[in-house]
């Protein structure tokens, strides 16, 4: 198609920018232990230590004990090993001899690699984009008295068949959660020449001072990694998941566009993935003709199938993080099978881990979007001790699409900054350390910039002590924002969005902030027989004036069938994607129905499938998170 090449282009710019990928790579051979050797502080005389040791950044090889592959009997022979060979990068602090640290361990994002450099003056501007403003906090910790850790996953950066490492096999419990609870054993064991502080009586063997950060796949590392490991004493996830078949296929509908930019990712960030992930990315990645045809989950399975794949295979990969430990909890399971490859439980139900949970989320992040993130803290919240500290702050940051236009914002929240609180949290739970600015930290900010021109909009964020799902009760500040019943019948795709309105703002400080909800919803399919399955693609819109606003680009898929709960989650009630605004006086708030989105089409040939994308829509009770300022008890603007 003509504009295929322009479309490649933005493409390529989103990959260079940065916006998932992160890490700058370090390179490494077999001069490493050499260095170590050379570097080992138990050699050198300090004296008093009038001039220690400066910053310094050390590279190491580590061979995990799992095998690269967990597909042999499609991988090439020739890469096959049976330990999982992985790079680590550690960056070491201004120490004397007997100077002990806590360390953070970061991961990169997906296509990316391990980051090797140490911030020159230990600040990042507040202003600097979410994801980049991660990597840019991780190379300053050793300015902040820290060791920082960052490793090459499976599959990414050295870490690569050809150099004895692993197939990306998407943080798999059994595999890359395992390779990190390898790396915690080797990060003991060294902890003398590294500086690292042991917790010798914690009661938890082998145990250190340890955190952990990272943002999108370097996000999701962290879920399993914490709750199968005592170790972990804090964890900081940024833009990530709860189900990957939630975030993938919202609804059993394929999130084409995003799709493709993984895949397009996974090529030119030389990401090895198993060869399940590969022949799905030569389905839906940007280049394949028939990506316009995988519209469903059913369409997917098919097409793997035809390649000999099963559809247990296929939701294996997708199905292995947060959620599924919650459903092994609820269901009193182990979370793998005593004697599976890489399975480290011993046959008992699954017992969700109190650990401390800072979690930062974009509202406009059309991968990732909030109500992943709420899903995630109320699952730390239930597992959570008395006093053991989970919250949560959405930012205007994260994965953005550019062929929407997207422009990623900041780390904070209104006046929050993200990259300040992050310090302060892991000051406080390492070391120790309350700051006026760990004080400040709520349980729950939503970003509530206007969506316009959001990553530049004036920054406002409200603070909460919980996270609002649905119409919110006005006695506690709470407007009622509820339709009970509406009925929509969408034309041809290309015809612009109904708008169903459920709210009409008459005051001057009314806030929508939270998870909308639906209790039932029913797409019917009015198309011609045998065409394709109908898919509904709904967002909370404002009407201010003649202008239609979709809030925080957030869409959410719904196929043929009536729902109530979202598909592969099962939670009562339809969640949509989260959202925070301010409102204006007039303004109608509602429901906006397309046939189509950007977000759901894929990038080559987008559209020509879609074109018969006909239905009606029948609605059951419309929630709308809805605050009023002036009576709620304890909202306020940050």
């Amino acid at each position: 198609m003509r504009g295929y090449p322009f479309l490649l282009s933005l493409l390529l710019l989103f990959t260079l920018s940065g916006c998932i990928g992160g890490g700058s790579g370090g390179s490494d051979d077999d001069a490493a232990a050499e260095q170590d050797d050379q570097n080992d502080d138990s050699d050198r005389i300090l004296g008093d230590c009038e001039i220690p040791l400066p910053p310094e950044v050390r590279q190491y090889t580590l061979d995990s004990p799992l095998p690269n592959s967990f597909d042999r009997d499609r991988t090439d022979d020739t890469t096959e090993a049976d330990v999982t060979r992985f790079h680590v990068a550690v960056l070491l602090p201004e120490r004397c001899a007997e100077d002990r640290f806590p360390v953070v361990i970061e991961s990169h994002g997906y296509s990316g690699n391990l980051d090797s450099e140490i911030d020159e003056d230990g600040s990042v501007a507040s202003d600097t984009p979410h994801f980049p403003a991660i990597d840019e906090l991780f190379a300053t910790l050793p300015r902040h008295g820290y060791v920082g850790v960052s490793f090459d996953e499976r599959g990414h950066g050295n870490s690569i068949p050809e150099n004895g490492g692993g197939y990306a096999r998407i943080i798999a419990p059994r595999a890359e959660t395992q390779d990190a609870r390898y790396l915690l054993d080797w990060l003991y064991e060294q902890a003398p020449s590294l500086h690292i502080e042991r917790q010798e009586d914690s009661g938890v063997a082998r145990d250190i001072n340890a955190g952990l950060i990272g943002y999108s796949y370097g996000g999701g590392y962290q879920f399993g990694l914490s709750q199968l490991d005592d170790r972990i004493d804090t964890i900081v996830p940024n833009g990530t998941w709860h189900s990957l078949m939630y975030s993938l296929l919202p609804g059993d509908a394929v999130k084409r566009s995003f799709t493709g930019l993984l895949c397009l990712l996974a090529e030119t960030g030389n990401t090895v993935n198993t060869p399940a992930v590969a022949r799905m990315c030569e389905l839906m990645g940007p280049a394949s003709p028939q990506a316009n045809l995988i519209r469903t989950r059913a369409d997917l399975i098919g097409a793997m199938e035809a390649d000999g794949y099963t559809e247990a295979e296929v939701v294996e990969l997708f199905d292995r993080h947060t959620r599924h430990l919650q459903r092994s909890a609820e269901q009193g399971q182990p979370w793998c099978q005593p004697g599976e490859l890489g399975c480290s439980s011993n046959g008992d139900a699954f017992v969700p881990r109190s650990v401390p949970t800072l979690l930062l989320q974009g509202n406009r992040d059309v991968l990732f979007n909030l109500t992943d993130a709420y899903w995630n803290w109320a699952y730390f919240k239930q597992a959570a001790d008395e006093g053991v500290p989970v919250s949560i702050l959405s930012t205007e940051g994260g994965h953005m699409n550019p062929l929407a236009n997207q422009t990623e914002g900041s780390a904070n929240c209104g006046g929050l900054i993200g990259t300040d609180l992050i310090l302060s949290w892991f000051d406080f739970h390492l070391k120790g350390e309350e700051s006026s600015a760990y004080q400040s930290i709520p349980s729950v900010c939503i970003s509530v910039a206007d969506t316009q021109n959001a990553d530049s909009a004036e920054p406002a964020g409200l603070v909460l002590q919980d996270f609002p799902v649905g119409s919110q009760p006005g006695a506690t500040g709470g407007i009622p924002a509820r339709l009970e019943t509406s009925e929509v019948s969408r034309p041809a795709p290309d015809s612009p969005p109904t708008f169903v309105s459920v709210h009409t703002v008459t005051g001057e400080n009314e806030i929508l902030a939270g998870i909308p909800r639906i209790d039932e919803v029913t797409v019917a399919n009015t198309a011609l027989p045998g065409t394709v399955t109908p898919v509904a693609y709904l967002g909370i819109g404002i009407q201010r004036g003649s202008e239609l606003i979709l809030v925080d680009d957030q869409v959410t898929s719904l196929l043929e069938g009536t729902h109530t709960s979202n598909p592969n989650i099962g939670e009562h009630g339809v969640l949509l994607a989260g959202v925070g605004e301010q409102l204006q006086f007039g303004d109608e708030v509602g429901l906006l129905v397309y046939s189509s989105h950007v977000q759901y089409s894929a990038v080559s040939n987008p559209g020509a499938v879609d074109g018969n994308n006909r239905f009606d829509l029948t609605i059951n009770g419309l929630e709308l998170p809805i605050l009023d300022l002036s009576s709620h008890p304890t909202a306020r603007l940050q």
